[in-house]
């Protein structure tokens, strides 16, 4: 079986520990799902519920393994030369703001995650939601993957994501 993972080190090294043997990863766009599997490309891949309608992926969808082992977030960026330039008032501001609206961009993602999971099921698509032992299972074979991106990411981060 090939499964579809995107671009991401750490997305693709979390299918290997899992034990996705490397040449059965597909590297597409998540937008391109849907095309890949028809042309018969990859059987499979990773996504969040809320982009499953909107890049068509229903239309090739039969089952989903439901692991939420994924949280797909949204990226604001902003030029370090232009932010420096504003006056702290202002970078707060912005700041502030991004946060709000990250946070409400979540909770809508879930939301629209929720109604497109609650759709499928209404369609007949399979749904599994892992067991407490498979997440377990899942997670310790992870764990090496969050080992090995501790030096990539910012002090502390890999310890907060584990906690959360």
């Amino acid at each position: 079986m090939k499964i579809r993972t995107n671009r991401n080190p750490v997305a693709q090294e979390t299918f290997k520990a899992l034990g996705v043997d490397s040449s059965n990863v597909h590297i597409c766009e998540i937008e391109d799902l849907a095309e890949h599997i028809q042309a018969g490309e990859c059987d499979a891949g990773e996504g969040v519920y809320s982009r499953v309608y909107p890049l068509n992926q229903n239309e090739v969808t039969k089952s989903v393994i439901d692991s939420k082992h994924s949280l797909f977030l949204t990226t604001m960026i902003i030029g370090e030369r232009f932010f420096s330039s504003l006056s702290p008032e202002v970078q707060a501001i912005i700041k502030e703001a991004a946060i709000q609206a990250g946070r409400k961009e979540r909770l809508k993602t879930i939301e629209d995650g929720e109604e497109a999971k609650q759709k499928l099921i209404d369609e007949g698509v399979n749904i599994h939601d892992l067991t407490e032992e498979e997440r377990a299972e899942w997670k310790a074979k992870a764990q090496v993957v969050y080992d090995k991106f501790v030096p990539t990411f910012t002090d502390g981060l890999v310890d907060k994501i584990k906690r959360s």
